[in-house]
């Protein structure tokens, strides 16, 4: 599977657009035949229509407007037609981050043409420079957002809202020489410099026998080979099986890497001296390499490393942690930059280990018990793939769907770098199933992990499902993945449900 991350096109999950169209001139009207210059038009705002816990909301999204390296977001939330009397929707508390302040700080822009994600900019004590309000929406009253960003580079952008999907094909603007933006950071509450930041997408898959997981991030690759795959305890040895594990990662990085330096890292966990860690990292990296270089041949200048348990995947002392830190990392660059990278065996696709739908067909899920999950749509987005799924509480009672889309231990264990939060109540573990291995949510290093011990990284999915639903209430989850290709897709979460044969809509 190797398809290359160029040329992306935004598409729409859920919502829909309904912009406004040029008004035709009347027939006797003399300026419709005269010659003439017409004045270049103002971009319009894109409305599109969501729902969150069955009440239908509208969102007018206005051209993201550009004075240098910065950006301002402005969104008009309404109720939509047909919600309920007495409808309140508290946009400033729906769409907030897990740990956040009230306001739309989880609000991201995606620069879909570059493949990056924007976080609201932050002042010197990380706060986010949006509207800092609870924004209450009323059938008489709608609300006003603001939020400044770093600016695209692409003439639209889309924007990712929590529960209420991605908008697509937002205009950009620049604003002329001397031409200020109409809502500062100041006027936001925030002081000082502010730092605006952006991240660019990363791709994680996970082979289907758990031997290795594959990062993508443009154009460098790490392919992370389980030690515990590879080798006994405490030993160096690769075994048969571990030889052909190492066989069919050097068959792909050949097909896949830019001819040069290959960089084999050795990785212990925390168990034994750091003394005995360092050398038995070494001896493990040098039996990769050994197995590895014929393979790639004189192209490759292949070299061995060991770390011993200095950098650690995740924190902790856990089993989940400390399995997750014993790996062998095979670095490259890519020969295609963004091209989907995918190292394991073809096999069967895995049992589910959950109830099963298909179609468009609703699920109900395990471990969570009182909630029911249906694909809405599933649409590509050049080579990603954007999914909208529709969550509903089927039980008794009001009750938040915590950890619907996998837990805190299945998150640690991909060593991945999620936070706590996002790995208890986001969709981190929504994955699609490939050719040999699971595709997981796209994500990204966050701009606050700067200096900070090993990276923390986000989803560019919902990162936080959790609001308090009632009997017959409806929410939406947005996720974007690298796109496997195909027809259909199967969306699995571990222990939790399977969505098979969900078509992609392709155009």
């Amino acid at each position: 599977m190797r398809r290359t991350v160029a040329g992306l096109a935004a598409v729409l999950v859920l919502l829909s657009a309904c912009t406004g169209g040029d008004r035709p001139s009347a027939s006797g009207d003399p300026a419709s035949s005269a010659p003439a210059t017409a004045a270049p038009q103002e971009p319009a705002p894109v409305v599109v229509e969501a729902t969150y816990l069955s009440v239908p909301v509208e969102l007018e999204v206005a051209p993201v407007q550009v004075q240098g390296d910065v950006a301002l977001l402005s969104v008009e939330y309404r109720l939509g037609a047909g919600a309920p009397a007495g409808a309140v929707f508290s946009a400033g508390q729906v769409l907030k981050t897990a740990t956040g302040a009230v306001g739309p700080t989880g609000v991201r822009l995606v620069d879909l043409e570059t493949g990056q994600v924007h976080p609201p900019g932050t002042d010197a004590e990380r706060q986010p420079a949006v509207t800092r309000e609870a924004l209450p929406v009323t059938a008489e009253a709608p609300a006003t957002s603001h939020g400044l960003y770093r600016a695209p580079a692409a003439e639209s952008v889309a924007v990712l809202f929590p529960y209420l999907g991605l908008v697509r094909d937002v205009p950009v603007v620049h604003l002329g020489a001397g031409e200020e933006l109409p809502v500062t950071a100041q006027d936001l509450g925030r002081a000082g410099d502010i730092t605006y930041a952006a991240a660019p997408v990363d791709q994680f898959t996970v082979a289907f026998d758990d031997s290795s997981s594959t990062r993508v991030s443009h154009e460098d690759v790490t392919v992370a080979l389980a030690s515990d795959v590879l080798f006994g305890v405490d030993l160096a040895d690769l075994s048969p099986d571990a030889q052909a594990v190492v066989d069919r990662a050097a068959t792909e990085i050949a097909a896949e890497a830019a001819e040069g330096r290959v960089e084999v890292v050795g990785h212990t966990d925390d168990v034994a001296s750091p003394e005995h860690n360092q050398d038995l990292s070494v001896r493990r990296a040098q039996a990769v390499v050994d197995r590895l270089a014929p393979v790639l041949g004189t192209a490759f200048e292949v070299v061995a490393e060991g770390r011993g348990e200095s950098e650690p995947a995740v924190a902790g002392t856990s089993p989940e942690a400390r399995a997750a830190n014993r790996r062998v990392e095979i670095r490259f660059t890519a020969a295609t930059p963004g091209a989907s990278v995918e190292v394991g065996a073809a096999a069967a696709v895995p049992e589910p280990t959950g109830p099963v739908a298909s179609g468009d067909a609703a699920v109900e899920v395990a471990g969570v018990t009182g909630f029911a999950v249906r694909a809405l749509a599933v649409e590509p987005v050049g080579p990603f793939l954007v999914g909208t799924l529709e969550v509903e509480r089927t039980g008794a009672g009001t009750a938040q769907p915590t950890g619907l889309f996998g837990d805190f231990v299945q998150g640690l264990a991909t060593g991945r770098g999620l936070s706590a939060l996002a790995m208890g109540g986001g969709a981190h573990n929504a994955t699609l199933l490939g050719d040999a291995s699971r595709v997981y949510p796209l994500d990204y290093v966050r701009p606050a992990a700067d200096g900070a011990s090993g990276d923390v990284r986000a989803v560019v999915a919902d990162e936080w499902v959790v609001a308090p639903m009632a009997p017959g209430e409806t929410l939406t989850t947005t996720v974007l993945w690298p796109d496997p290709g195909g027809d259909t897709v199967t969306v699995d979460v571990p222990e939790r449900f399977r969505l098979a044969d969900v078509p992609v809509t392709r155009r």
